[in-house]
This record gives C-alpha cells, sequence and structure tokens, in this order.
C-alpha cells in the first residue's frame, strides 16, 4: 500500500506528529511512505514580531503537551531578515529525495530538530546543505541542485498536487485507490489511533485483491 504524508519542515504540529510517522515506518516497512512538501506558507514574507511570536508559542505548547515534542522558545532563528517562508526547506527535502532517496525523513526530522530545537534558520541554503551534510550528501552537490529550477520546479508541484487532491492542512496521510482520495488522518494522531486506520484500510485492499481473485473458477479467469 502506498501512502501520501503531506507535511512542511516548518510545521509545528508536523514536527509533533513525527515520533508517529516513525512508529508507522517501524512497524508497516512494506508500505510505501511517499512525503510531499505540501508547503504550509512558501514565499510567505511574515515577520516574527511579537504578536506573531505569541501565535507560535500558543501551537508550540498545545503540540508539546499533545506530543511531548521539545521546543526552545528561545527562537534564536528570530532576526531583522527572518520571514516565515518554508518554500526553501520544502525545495531543500525536494533535493535530498533526488540525491538520497530513502533518507527523506531522517533529513525531514533533522531539519526539525534544528529549527525547532536548535533554533537554526532553515530558510538558509548554508543551513540547510549543513543539515544535509550530517545525512552524508555532498555540500557542493546540494547548493548545485537547491539553486537548479529542476528543484524548484519539483517543489511548487509538490504543493500543486496537495491543493489538486484537497489537502486542508498538514500533517495529512492518505492513501488513493483507483483514483479515489482516502484520508487516513487530518492533522496530528497518536500512532495507537492511527494503526487503526492503517490497519483497516490495509484489511479492506486484501478483501479487494481476494475478492478480485474470485472471478477464476473451472479452469477460466475473466480478467
Amino acid at each position: 500500500m502506498k501512502i501520501y504524508y503531506f507535511t512542511d519542515p516548518m510545521c509545528s504540529w508536523c514536527y509533533g506528529f513525527s515520533p508517529t510517522v516513525q512508529q508507522l515506518k517501524e512497524n508497516y516497512p512494506n508500505i510505501d511512505l511517499q512525503i510531499i512538501s505540501g508547503g504550509f506558507s512558501p514565499f510567505s514574507k511574515q515577520v516574527v514580531n511579537d504578536e506573531y511570536r505569541e501565535f507560535l508559542e500558543f501551537h508550540w505548547r498545545n503540540v508539546n503537551k499533545m506530543s511531548g515534542q521539545y521546543f526552545d522558545h528561545a527562537m534564536k532563528f528570530v532576526s531583522d531578515t527572518f520571514r516565515y517562508d518554508t518554500e526553501p526547506s520544502s525545495r531543500a527535502l525536494v533535493v535530498v529525495q533526488n540525491l538520497m532517496p530513502g533518507k527523506d525523513f531522517e533529513y525531514l526530522s533533522l531539519l526539525q530538530k534544528a529549527f525547532y530545537v536548535n533554533g537554526l534558520d532553515i530558510t538558509k541554503a548554508d543551513v540547510l546543505a549543513d543539515v544535509a551534510e550530517e545525512l552524508g550528501v555532498d555540500r557542493n552537490s546540494f547548493l548545485e541542485h537547491f539553486d537548479s529550477d529542476d528543484a524548484k520546479r519539483k517543489t511548487i508541484h509538490g504543493f500543486e498536487f496537495s491543493r489538486q487532491l484537497g489537502v486542508q492542512g498538514f500533517p495529512t496521510l492518505l492513501t488513493i485507490d483507483n483514483g479515489a482520495v482516502k484520508v487516513l488522518t487530518r492533522g496530528f494522531q497518536k500512532f495507537d489511533l492511527l494503526k487503526m486506520v492503517v490497519d483497516e484500510q490495509l484489511a479492506q485492499q486484501t478483501a479487494t485483491e481476494l475478492n478480485a481473485g474470485q472471478s477464476c473458477a473451472d479452469g477460466f479467469c475473466a480478467y
């Protein structure tokens, strides 16, 4: 089964959801988890003034209460030049998906830690490259791909794909079965509840496959 995970490196509820996704990957190794940077606030010019800081802290406290994920409320990333633009970090995730397939969730988790725990400005290319180096990605190769038109185009495609499927917020997990979109969870969810939904979906998929196989009888198969 393929599950699409719509997320954003600078979405606090996605950070809170990361342990759940980690458990999903560990408990269902055969599930094809496709991570999509859906675009929480791409190209935003939002500054972190006192009002917006209060807005962020309110959500961060709620995420911490629900998930236990740690936040450094000092927000050391705030500066005169910082804008809450999630396009650069989303593009960086796309670059890592191209350069090191299979490491995208690990990179996403490192970006979240860099931002929410270490207070680094992950809207900056050099910071994004530093984090990629932790995975063994060549710095020069990362920066070259990061600045490419191809990476920018693929990032925009992820934003558009999110809108096309009607994703209304992050995190969102969904499947697509014969063109029909089925949302598994919209927003934060703990693993025990998500597991029930995933198990139900897997059971339905198995039943569908078994029913399809019953079209064979008396040595004849109607495909």
